[in-house]
């Protein structure tokens, strides 16, 4: 993956990767705040497309257009 390619973003549309990031591999609640050496995982920013929301998610998150997988 890198920079500028699109994905598809769970079942929420395509999104555009727009850079490397580090998210936490483990989710806290809303308002929850973590300060003991949270572990990273490789994650990316991205945008999606339909809604123009900019968000960090996790890199196993996103995948192929059903049609690239199709062609592979």
């Amino acid at each position: 993956m890198e920079a500028g390619q699109v994905k598809v973003w769970l079942d929420q549309g395509p999104a555009v990767l727009l850079a490397e990031c580090e998210v936490e591999s483990q989710a806290v609640r809303v308002g929850e705040f973590s300060v003991k050496n949270p572990k990273k995982e490789k994650g990316w920013v991205i945008g999606l497309l339909q809604t123009g929301e900019i968000l960090t998610v996790h890199e196993d998150t996103l995948h192929s257009s059903d049609s690239e997988k199709l062609e592979c």
